[in-house]
């Protein structure tokens, strides 16, 4: 009678277990975040307004917003965070539902359609070609993420043209907009994120209705 060795019995049970460990080490679905559009704040609406006008009294403009360039280390799927004052992380398992620069440029978009309720806000890159455009926005963000301590910095580079060439709103500016989240998960990160691009959209609308 033949006897089976032990290292081909060993062999044998390693193959017969090699699909529970295959369904084991699947890797998680990762989870898909999105920026959201915000609200005007009351005060951003009493700048805009000006001297006792509203918003929506001011003239029907069409808005151009042009492509939302994004700071490199940025644009990725990944979520990215800092872990100390040098290094950052980017979870391959938290991750923007579309590419960063098309969703920044969409929300800034919406969030001002909404501060700028009398005209017609367009993104440049989008589906709609609207020729002779009153007003063309451009914006550069050069930070967007939580420093080492968890608040989030929106740093943003803007320049409004009028489309008629006067230089009252080919003005330059630039500012940072710092927005703590309520806690430490990737929810709030993304919401305070959120909140950031909102108080940018309040500044660009106070300059557009100039």
């Amino acid at each position: 009678m033949t006897t089976r060795s032990p290292s081909r019995r060993l062999v044998l049970g390693a193959l017969a277990s090699l699909p529970s460990l295959a369904g084991c080490s699947t890797s998680p679905t990762p989870k898909l975040y999105t920026l959201a559009p915000r609200p005007a704040t009351a005060g951003s609406r009493s700048a805009t307004a000006g001297s006792g006008s509203t918003v929506a009294s001011r003239s029907p403009m069409t808005v151009i917003v042009r492509q939302v360039d994004v700071a490199k280390y940025l644009d990725r799927p990944q979520i990215v965070r800092y872990s100390d004052s040098y290094e950052m992380k980017a979870s391959e398992f938290e991750r923007w539902g579309e590419g960063l620069p098309d969703m920044v440029t969409r929300v800034l978009v919406e969030n001002l359609s909404q501060r700028l309720p009398a005209s017609q806000v367009y993104a440049a890159s989008g589906p709609l070609n609207m020729p002779g455009a009153d007003v063309t926005v451009e914006v550069n963000i050069y930070k967007f993420d939580p420093d080492p301590g968890g608040t989030v910095i929106l740093g943003a580079q803007w320049v409004v043209h009028s489309g008629s060439g006067k230089k009252a709103r080919d003005n330059f500016h630039a500012r940072e907009f710092r927005i703590a989240p309520t806690s430490n998960d990737t929810a709030a990160q993304v919401a305070a994120m959120s909140d950031a691009l909102g108080q940018l959209a309040d500044q660009i609308a106070a300059g557009v209705a100039i």
